[in-house]
């Protein structure tokens, strides 16, 4: 069996997914809003559709961000949108939703940074922080402030979580390592 997903885009043939489940991922209630969908293929065909949804802030702005990520695999699929985790159970259709208090930037598989394949745990980073995120316990870690304007990660080596932060935009990105096991900066 392979999995694989992908976000729809506008120009997707409705009859690709006509006959699809669809389940919404909305923690918000009544206060979400439609944002992104999630086709889950099974050997190539359309199974199931995830319809995210984002959340409005206390001024009526809805929580979005130009990033939106997932990682897959055999059982759940971990999806970063608009300000929160989500965790899906691909066996149960049950999911999780963690809030990040921040707009999301990227997820890596840990150890992994570079596998496009959802491991145990993942990190998280937001345009300020870096959270270590178990898909299974939740949110283990959340570091300190990195940025002002975005996070990325290059790498994990010796339990070390290596990154650069912009905390001057355009183009003032400044490098960080932090301590896998903690959070805390190094």
């Amino acid at each position: 069996m392979t999995l694989e997903a992908a976000f729809l885009e506008q120009s997707t043939p409705v009859d690709e997914t006509e006959d699809v489940t669809v389940i919404d991922l909305n923690p918000f209630g009544l206060e979400g809003e439609k944002d992104r969908l999630l086709l889950i293929r099974k050997n190539g065909e359309p199974v199931l559709l995830l319809q995210l949804y984002i959340r409005a802030d206390d001024d009526g702005w809805l929580i979005s961000s130009a990033f939106s990520e997932f990682l897959l695999n055999d059982t759940h699929v971990a999806i970063i949108g608009g300000d929160h985790f989500h965790v899906f159970d691909l066996v149960t259709h049950s999911f999780r939703s963690h809030p990040l208090e921040d707009y999301v930037g990227h997820i890596y598989s840990v150890p992994d940074i570079n596998s496009a394949r959802l491991h145990e745990r993942v990190l998280v980073a937001t345009y300020t922080h870096v959270l270590l995120i178990d898909i299974q316990a939740g949110i283990l870690w959340k570091s300190s402030r990195c940025a002002i304007d975005g996070v990325v990660i290059s790498s994990i080596e010796n339990d070390m979580v290596l990154g650069q932060g912009e905390w001057d935009p355009p183009g003032g990105w400044r490098p960080f390592k932090l301590s896998l096991n903690t959070g805390a900066h190094i």
